[in-house]
């Protein structure tokens, strides 16, 4: 029995499920952000030289051991690797990333090739280099379109996830040796990382209006409608934006790896793309609203994005902050509405909603002292500061509804605003009940995520919840 033909391994989507032009592109986005307005030109030259520049600052710092590879493709191919076959990688990333990556696999590799500032390997280009060195013939693992012109002069074809879905035109193109890999549901994939299931957050921007009874206006209504839909297009352009430039501490993370961009399940490619159109869109939708909103929403893009990138490993700072993002949403709510915003109910929201921020890093902090970690890269809290978390949320939650019930005590504009305000006691006292219990919830582990997430999924919490709603139905 001869010996088999070589195996030549594409990279990105195929040994790996991620493409490292744009993962290159985010690290040197984040080292280097005015590299944004030199994009046009570097690529104006060619893209093998918009990959050599985006991998002359990009190479150093990026984490190649976390990229996401297509696990029983690297089985198969140590095994035949074992067996005396030569394997080759052969990418048109550049060469500097693909060497790098290379020797994350140690020696599977017997060559490793990759564009070069000057030759783009794809396509046609990969083709001739590649039947120039195997005039005997070679087996292409691939997974896109354009690796057709390979197959089309291969000996073997290894279609890997997305390429799945045309094994069948593949088989007739070069006879198809092995698959693997998943084909990838890219909507899916999109609509979880839009993380709609948060859009109930925004929900805050219509509790003005409940409690000053102008819901019921067409136009106000329809207003509110406008700022939900704006607040909840950013949110989710934002989120994206997040895990863009959190993806190699997510990689790392025991269940934000499973996230659709750590992952690979989404295209980084698709995330790029798709993050600022969110956020052009929401912040239309804000002006349509009226200036007050759309200045909420750029009040609130502005704390997101400060957030990302730099406030979020800020101890205490950190969750000020998220309360005061939710604040937003509230104050966003009253400028649709007459006779200004009351003072009391902006100084609850944002003791609630610190409160609430410092749950979410109690779980951390848990989650870090029960795997033996010191401290969370890019965040400011370490193992042992659980009591000082606790003492700090449960202060800011007992203080958020103990200023509910001061209102509810001296302020009179309720009492003119709304038909029976004495429901609305049923507020503090539903909030009371609920916001210790998480607490204890937390203290036990027993909370493992975002609380407001946690409170969607809890019957007991959503019991409280409706409670609170309907006292304010009634009350108005």
């Amino acid at each position: 029995m001869g010996m088999k033909p070589p195996i030549c391994v594409d990279l990105d989507g195929t040994l790996l499920r991620t493409d490292l032009l744009y993962e290159s592109f985010l690290v040197a986005l984040r080292r280097r952000p005015w590299i944004l307005f030199l994009l046009p030109f570097w690529l104006a030259a060619g893209r093998s030289v918009l990959k050599r520049r985006l991998a002359l600052i990009a190479t150093e710092a990026l984490d190649v051991d976390s990229l996401p590879a297509t696990a029983d493709l690297v089985d198969y191919l140590r095994a035949e690797k074992a067996g005396g076959r030569r394997i080759e990688l052969v990418s048109a990333s550049d060469q500097l990333l693909v060497a790098k990556v290379a020797g994350r696999f140690g020696d599977l590799f017997d060559h490793v090739e990759g564009s070069n500032g000057t030759t783009n390997l794809k396509g046609t280009a990969k083709a001739q280099v590649l039947a120039a060195r195997h005039p005997g013939g070679f087996v292409y693992a691939g997974d896109s379109a354009i690796d057709s012109d390979v197959w089309k002069v291969a000996a073997g074809a290894i279609p890997v996830n997305a390429a799945l879905k045309r094994r069948a035109a593949i088989d007739r193109e070069a006879s198809v040796e092995a698959a693997f890999g998943e084909p990838l549901n890219e909507l899916k994939a999109l609509r979880s990382s839009l993380r709609l299931h948060q859009w109930a957050k925004n929900g805050l921007i219509f509790l003005p209006l409940l409690l000053t009874s102008t819901l019921a206006q067409p136009a106000v209504a329809l207003a509110a409608l406008a700022t939900f839909l704006g607040f909840s297009l950013v949110a989710s352009g934002t989120y994206l934006l997040n895990d863009l430039f959190d993806l190699a501490a997510d990689r790392r993370h025991p269940t934000k790896r499973l996230r659709a961009l750590a992952s690979g399940r989404l295209p980084v490619a698709i995330g790029i793309v798709a993050a600022p159109l969110l956020v052009v869109a929401g912040l239309i939708l804000g002006a349509l609203a009226g200036i007050g909103a759309f200045w909420c929403l750029a009040a609130y893009l502005c704390l997101t994005l400060a957030y990302s990138f730099g406030v979020k490993a800020m101890a205490v700072v950190d969750v000020v902050v998220l309360g005061a993002l939710f604040t937003l949403r509230l104050y966003a709510g009253h400028t649709l509405i007459d006779n200004g915003t009351p003072a009391w109910l902006l100084a609850f929201s944002m003791f609630l909603f610190t409160s609430l921020a410092l749950v979410k890093r109690l779980v951390e902090v848990r989650g870090l002292e029960a795997r033996g970690l010191d401290a969370i890269p890019g965040r400011g809290y370490r193992a042992g500061d659980s009591g000082f978390i606790e003492t700090f949320g449960m202060t800011t939650s007992i203080a958020s509804v103990l200023i509910f019930m001061i209102y509810l005590a001296v302020e009179p504009v309720h009492v003119v605003r709304l038909t029976d305000p004495e429901w609305l006691w049923v507020v503090p006292v539903a909030i009371g009940f609920w916001l210790p219990r998480v607490w204890l919830l937390a203290r036990r582990g027993e909370v493992h995520d975002d609380p407001v997430v946690f409170a969607l999924k809890d019957p007991p919490s959503l019991l409280l919840g409706v409670i609170a709603l309907l006292a304010i139905l009634v009350a108005a």
